[in-house]
């Protein structure tokens, strides 16, 4: 019923026609290629790159920071002591691989949730109650441990529920990291984050492994829980001032969470650049999760270590993981994004290869300080080439699909590894994990990381379109028709450059989309798309980036005619506006037929 129109508009679109036949002096950029600064003689001397620490110069960044440091202790002493005490209860390998596939589970089912509620709230609201919740699971754990209710069961659920909540505080995490600082030291300011993440896992380990051999297992998850209120407290206190502000309000805070968690499905399906950097995850963490999910096994049965030398052991990752962050920015300075996943890749098949053949615990050291550096190498990479190829009012969907792809590998990897342990051993599980690293160096041939410029991503709003009576935000749903008068020697042309423009209008919010020609006019094109409401198109017309509006230039450029291509809007015959319109008719037949029916006298 969409075609049966109520209101059509009676101005061109004014953010679209341009007058003019002519062509664009360059050709629209697609998202999946890859821009490189401008090179030659009269090219500005490139600026002396930032030190690795310049973010820590904005004063909430480094609160944030100092506040995480102290909680991700907490978080790290039960995450990494879970699996050791899981190890202890069973001898059955799969039940140990669960411990993180319980963990990574609830970022498959929620993460575009996640994402859509960073989105549309107050992003500090949203840290500030997952933290909380995080506390309280991490307490309830401890009290059930003390009181001597822990079984490997209990451990799953309570890791679930943790699992849960840390999913929920993911993406607005992220985006409030680059929230705090300017878009050029985002690759550090991200690098910083896994910097405290890892201090959090040097100290973490080391500590429950000391409280779990002196205390027990209740009395170290109480002391972790106690560690996770450290960024509670300061998401309490801290307002921040005008200008650097944490409380900082999602940009689709007028989507409703289910209709923008069907944006993030609609913009991934339509985000090549997105699409690739997810492809790419999961060639690096699917491998590289068995270690994690066999390190407890292998250091107990493989190593013969105890809780205080296992911790010790797991610090060298952290170790390695903060020399990986102080290196990676002027890694990042010198290679493309590629260059450093691939390194990262290398690194970490040669890490477990080196672990499992070589049973000295220095040189053991050495190799999981080497896969520590190699995780967080990738994991930053990934995370950069997936906030770069989104623009700002899409960050916190597109971070959640980033996340829900990655917990998806962890779980496909918990699953898959931990069932060849229980055929084949642990030690030729991580062999072959090894031999999976492979698939992700060869990819790079076709699944290439894009470089996006910072200004393709910016968002360029569009003026409101001219309409004779503007319907209500929630009229709809809408269907938007643009005319284009095409000659024949271009609309080859002209139809590669609309599929550009179909992906653009797709993942900024149409629902559907078409280009038909005119058969008894030739040359005439008629593109076609629809919208949830005339709000959702308004919404729409504020989302496209630099990029996007190349392509639509380039589609007016292509159009003959003495003005730009005509736009018409046409509203459901149901919506709100069409009722309001059909009211009006009836009351005003209604006053017509009263006053046939009693006329008015004059005089007294």
């Amino acid at each position: 019923m969409i075609g049966q129109s109520t209101r059509r508009a009676r101005q061109p679109d004014v953010g679209l026609a341009r007058p003019g036949p002519q062509k664009l002096s360059r050709p629209p950029l697609k998202l999946d290629e890859r821009s490189e600064p401008p090179q030659g003689p009269g090219t500005p001397p490139v600026a002396k790159p930032e030190p690795w620490y310049s973010p820590l110069r904005s004063r909430p960044f480094r609160l944030l920071c100092s506040a995480a440091t102290v909680s991700n202790t907490g978080v790290w002493m039960e995450s990494v002591m879970a699996g050791f005490v899981m190890a202890k209860m069973t001898n059955v390998p799969s039940l140990v691989a669960a411990l993180p596939l319980a963990t990574a589970l609830p970022g498959v089912i929620f993460a575009l949730p996640a994402g859509a509620v960073a989105d549309a709230t107050d992003r500090r609201e949203v840290l500030l109650t997952a933290k909380t919740l995080f506390f309280a699971a991490m307490l309830g754990l401890a009290t059930v441990t003390a009181l001597g209710g822990l079984t490997p069961f209990a451990l799953l659920v309570f890791s679930a529920a943790l699992g849960t909540v840390a999913t929920f505080s993911s993406p607005a995490w992220w985006a409030t990291i680059g929230d705090l600082v300017p878009e050029r030291l985002l690759s550090r300011a991200l690098s910083l984050d896994g910097l405290q993440w890892n201090i959090g896992q040097i100290v973490g380990p080391v500590v429950g492994g000391v409280l779990l051999s002196v205390l027990g297992a209740g009395g170290m998850f109480a002391v972790a829980s106690v560690l996770t209120t450290g960024i509670v407290w300061f998401l309490l206190l801290w307002r921040g001032r005008q200008r650097s502000r944490l409380s900082t309000p999602g940009e689709g805070a007028a989507e409703r969470v289910a209709g923008a968690v069907g944006g993030a499905i609609r913009y991934l399906a339509n985000a090549p650049a997105l699409q690739v950097t997810c492809w790419r995850t999961v060639l690096f963490v699917f491998p590289a999760g068995a270690l994690s999910a066999l390190l407890p096994l292998f250091a107990s049965r493989d190593l013969g270590l105890g809780a205080r030398d296992y911790g010790f052991l797991l610090a060298a990752i952290g170790a390695g993981s903060v020399a990986g962050a102080v290196a990676l920015p002027r890694l990042k300075d010198r290679l493309h994004l590629d260059g450093m996943l691939v390194l990262a890749t290398t690194a970490s098949a040669v890490s477990v290869l080196v672990l499992v053949l070589v049973h000295e615990t220095p040189l053991d050291a050495i190799a999981l300080a080497g896969a520590g550096a190699s995780w967080l190498s990738g994991v930053t990479t990934l995370n950069l080439a997936a906030r770069q190829a989104v623009p700002a009012w899409v960050v916190s969907r597109a971070l959640g699909a980033y996340l829900m792809v990655f917990q998806a590998s962890i779980v496909l990897g918990s699953l898959v590894w931990g069932g060849i342990a229980d055929a084949v051993g642990v030690k030729w599980t991580l062999v072959a994990a090894a031999a999976t690293f492979a698939p992700g160096l060869l990819a790079v041939r076709w699944l290439g990381l894009p470089v996006i410029g910072r200004g393709d991503m910016k968002v360029v709003p569009r003026p409101q379109p001219e309409v004779a009576a503007g319907p209500e935000p929630e009229d709809g749903p809408v269907m938007v028709l643009v005319d284009y008068n095409v000659s024949p020697e271009n609309q080859d042309e002209f139809i590669e450059v609309m599929e550009e423009l179909r992906v653009a209008r797709r993942r900024t919010g149409a629902s559907r989309w078409g280009l038909f020609e005119d058969a008894s006019h030739p040359g005439h094109f008629v593109e076609s798309f629809v919208t949830p409401s005339w709000g959702g198109y308004l919404a729409q017309r504020g989302r496209y980036t630099a990029a996007d509006l190349r392509a639509l230039d380039a589609s007016v450029a292509l159009h003959q005619g003495p003005s730009g291509p005509t736009a018409r809007y046409f509203v459901h015959p149901e919506s709100a506006l069409a009722y309001r319109r059909r009211a009006r008719w009836r009351r005003l037949r209604g006053v017509d037929r009263l006053l046939s029916t009693h006329p008015t006298r004059d005089g007294p």
